[in-house]
């Protein structure tokens, strides 16, 4: 018996184990439990694939469960995007972005309702191959597998690009570039296996042996195992305050620290951030980090953050944005303003999407709709 034999069992266990890790470790991912909860589900649902895995191989696929979490499967993309979005405090239109995944959802089950009534591996194949659903299953898949890695590449680039509110040290940022390396090693791994089931079906026919697919789902759950353990122990590990800034989003050992610190009443310090942000016009800045105003106001960058949580009531980007709307709201109603690309690097953001993202935020409305409704 070789490893990869007990691979979809061992797979599974890792799998459970580091669900359990993701759901009650008490730090790794801030306050925001939604975070947690995302990336544990995609988790579970590569955790199921190998009990999928695990039984088919096992009883040589007569088991009426076979398959099932393929229906799944289109979801890890989407999620893992949305943890990344989450992770990094990012926004996406969420009721567009739950359309389209229960619309696809949807799709992939009604194309799949045909096959159901089919309880067996053996059945299921006998079918296909004596049917049209031979090719519509390949470009099935292939559709699936391409959606999947584009939507992991998107992550690789919103996670790389999503702005840093503080200076890392040196170990912060030896994780950081590692958390990128694991990631965009996992889209070649995707890819690799893509190319590999394409090669293989076009050599030996798809259904021609079950010896070759039991190997591809021995193969698969043992590179998916190791990407999410080594994925999700060095997520933890990163400073998650560094893509956020909120004081609550700092390991409870940092909090109990400076909540024991002479910090007692942070509205004078909160008063003197206000103060320098607003008069030297720090936000206009796009680089802005908490480390200036640490050295400008000689305080930690724990200590403004607390201040800054406890006194506005949110976190430091979103402290800083502040200051850029209401500037960018007296571009907007000049008489002949800018354009809004314009307006938004002149007040700070270094994106026209950060800036309506960040505008509606603030406004709950865009700017286009902002300059319609305040004209007169």
């Amino acid at each position: 018996m070789s490893i990869l034999d007990i691979m979809p069992l061992l797979s599974l266990i890792i799998g459970v184990s580091l669900l359990l890790f993701i759901l009650f470790r008490k730090s790794g991912l801030g306050k925001d439990k939604k975070t947690r909860f995302v990336l544990a589900t995609v988790v579970f649902i590569y955790a199921f694939m190998a009990f999928d895995y695990y039984v088919t191989i096992n009883y040589k696929g007569d088991t009426p469960y076979f398959g099932i979490s393929y229906l799944l499967r289109h979801l890890t993309g989407f999620l893992f995007f949305y943890f990344v979005v989450l992770f990094t405090n990012g926004t996406i239109n969420v009721k567009k972005w739950l359309l389209v995944v229960i619309g696809y959802t949807l799709l992939r089950w009604i194309f799949f309702f045909p096959l159901f009534k089919y309880t067996t591996l053996s059945e299921f194949m006998n079918f296909v191959e004596a049917s049209a659903y031979d090719e519509w299953l390949d470009w099935e898949y292939l559709l699936m597998s391409l959606l999947n890695i584009l939507l992991f590449i998107l992550a690789f680039f919103r996670l790389k690009e999503s702005p840093l509110v503080l200076n890392l040290n040196e170990k912060q940022v030896f994780m950081y570039k590692w958390v990128q390396l694991v990631l965009i090693s996992f889209v070649l791994l995707q890819m690799g296996i893509l190319v590999s089931d394409i090669i293989g079906s076009l050599k030996i026919g798809k259904y021609e042996a079950f010896e070759s697919y039991e190997v591809y789902m021995k193969f698969e759950t043992l590179m998916i195992t190791i990407f999410f353990f080594i994925f999700a122990f060095s997520i933890m590990h990163f400073p998650v305050f560094a893509f956020t800034g909120n004081f609550e989003d700092l390991p409870k050992a940092s909090k109990k620290k400076y909540a024991k610190s002479s910090l007692t009443d942070s509205s004078e310090l909160f008063e003197k951030i206000n103060t320098i942000v607003k008069e030297e016009k720090l936000y206009l800045d796009f680089d802005l980090k908490l480390n200036t105003l640490s050295d400008k106001l000689d305080a930690s960058v724990h200590h403004i953050s607390q201040a800054i949580n406890q006194n506005a009531e949110m976190s430091f980007p979103d402290f800083i944005n502040s200051f850029r709307i209401e500037e960018a709201k007296q571009k907007l109603l000049e008489p002949r303003p800018d354009t809004i690309f314009s307006i938004a690097l002149d007040v700070g953001f270094n994106s026209k999407a950060a800036f309506y993202t960040a505008f509606k935020k603030n406004t709950s409305q865009t700017p286009t709709e902002f300059k319609k409704n305040n004209k007169s």
